[in-house]
This record gives structure tokens, C-alpha cells and sequence, in this order.
């Protein structure tokens, strides 16, 4: 899996580049989790229940680039450091993330019956 934001379709970089941009004005450190993914990694995470999509975003597009990226707050960054990941869906940054990535045209994962709540896509 990449975590590489030029693995982003072209198309998807203005608004991703506002959301990061606004996340870091709202003080929400994020780790990219995931843009671009292999057929192979992502058969690999449907069975392991990390996806639940055969026909996902992270899938190379005919450019051979990602419509999604998947993100993830870190829980106290500056006291604890890079590893310590805030994967609690009950923390209302995951909400505020959500708003602001619909804020800028992006389609939010949060939304939707099975919530994916790092996940934003082109809206």
C-alpha cells in the first residue's frame, strides 16, 4: 500500500491538499493510512475484513492512480510522538475530520451504513 499523495489522481489533489491544510489549522495531525493500493493488497484486506468493497476508490484508476485516501488522527502527537494513532470512532475529531473533508467536496466514509471514518473519496 502507498501512502504516497502523487499515488492520488491528479483530479483529487486540490481538495485533499484544503483538507490537510485544514486539518493542521484545526491542531488534527494526521497519518496517511493509505491512497494507492494493489489489487493484491486490497484482496488482501477484504479477507481480512480491513475493506469490504471489491470495487474500491484505492484501486488504480485507467491512470493508474487513487481516488481516496484514508487518514488517521494521532491521539496527543506533540506528548506521546508518531505512533500513538487515534483509532476510537467515538472521539469527536473523527466528526470534525468528516466536516471538514465535506467542506471541501470530498465524500466522507462516515457517512456511509458501514461507517469508514478515515476514508474520503472525490464527492
Amino acid at each position: 500500500m502507498s501512502r504516497a499523495l502523487n499515488d492520488l489522481d491528479p483530479a483529487l489533489h486540490p481538495a485533499v491538499f484544503e483538507m490537510l491544510a485544514r486539518f493542521t489549522e484545526q491542531t488534527i495531525a494526521v497519518c496517511i493510512v493509505d491512497t494507492l493500493r494493489t489489487p493484491e493488497e486490497h484482496a488482501q484486506n477484504l479477507a481480512t475484513g480491513h475493506s469490504w468493497t471489491k470495487h474500491s476508490k484505492h484501486l488504480p484508476n485507467e491512470r493508474g492512480k487513487s481516488m481516496a485516501i484514508d487518514v488517521c488522527p494521532y491521539s496527543t502527537y506533540l506528548l506521546h510522538g508518531a505512533d500513538k494513532l487515534q483509532w476510537d470512532a467515538k472521539d469527536p475529531v473523527w466528526q470534525k475530520m468528516g466536516e471538514i473533508g465535506e467542506s471541501v467536496g470530498l465524500k466522507w466514509g462516515g457517512r456511509w451504513p458501514k461507517r469508514d471514518l478515515g476514508h474520503f473519496e472525490m464527492g
